[in-house]
């Protein structure tokens, strides 16, 4: 989902590639959130100053972490050190298309082993401080606040919230909590991953966001919750997954970021009547 505000993005200043020593033409990336920038083999990202602390913390990660079978793009340092100069941060440019119809296996299977490789990651302490629609969403999926949602979306908000049951789960870790369109694949390279969004919960939660947004917005077929996974744990980690993608819309409308669209309603009821089948059938 693009935010409209895309045209109000800063532009990339030579004092920036300058501190972390790049020559090139700096080039604005056509997808995401339009606060990016190629410039030779260096990706730009403008970052605000509410999520600094994140952007460092993401590139300590990043920086060392090993993945089986997975390209990680390494973060790019100023000449002294930091990881974000005047509000930019800076990586390796990776090669690849997104595109995951098709892949989904492929996903899964990079999920899993990206998931492997951070379990013994500690929580950062802005994971709990974070204030965004995302960050709204997640809490209310895992009940930890309420929200009364739009007289729009006060329908599949109580559809999801009535089938939603306790379940066990695996203690929290960190988590990629947006892989679908965030693996880059190409021929004859281990596929890469980027735009890192962390979360602290289950690892499997992050295959049901993988599969909530499969069947939302990339005309995931009703086998792709099957291979995320079959057990009735899994179908509740989808039903949160799927409120966390409704709420996380509702907010961005509320906050005038994003416009209400009928259509992205009518996407989440044929998901939410896909889980629906499969609770009521266990």
């Amino acid at each position: 989902m693009t935010d409209p505000n895309v045209a109000e993005s800063p532009l990339l200043p030579s004092s920036v590639l300058d501190a972390f020593g790049v020559e090139g033409q700096a080039v604005r990336a056509s997808e995401g959130m339009g606060t990016s920038f190629f410039v030779g083999n260096a990706v730009f990202k403008h970052v605000a100053n509410e999520h600094q602390a994140q952007a460092v913390w993401c590139a300590t990660v990043f920086d060392g972490l090993q993945v089986d079978g997975v390209r990680i793009p390494r973060p790019l340092s100023s000449r002294d050190g930091r990881y974000v100069v005047d509000g930019w941060a800076a990586s390796e440019f990776v090669s690849g298309d997104t595109g995951p119809a098709g892949r989904w296996e492929q996903i899964m299977a990079t999920s899993r082993a990206l998931h492997k490789a951070l379990l013994r990651i500690p929580c950062p302490g802005f994971i709990r401080q974070r204030v965004s629609p995302w960050a709204t969403a997640d809490r209310v999926a895992w009940d930890e606040v309420t929200i009364a949602p739009l007289e729009e979306l006060r329908q599949p908000f109580e559809r999801l919230n009535s089938i939603k049951q306790s379940i066990d789960h695996d203690p929290p870790q960190i988590i990629h909590a947006d892989l679908a369109g965030n693996i880059l694949f190409s021929d004859d390279l281990d596929p890469a991953v980027i735009d890192f969004s962390p979360s602290w919960r289950p690892a499997a939660y992050g295959d049901a966001i993988v599969v909530a947004d499969g069947l939302v917005w990339y005309g995931g077929e009703e086998s792709l919750i099957d291979l995320g996974g079959t057990t009735r744990d899994f179908l509740q980690l989808l039903v949160r997954a799927l409120i966390f993608r409704l709420i996380s819309f509702n907010e961005l409308v509320r906050q005038k970021r994003l416009p209400y669209s009928d259509l992205e309603v009518g996407r989440f009821n044929s998901a939410i009547d896909r889980v629906v089948t499969r609770v009521t059938e266990r």
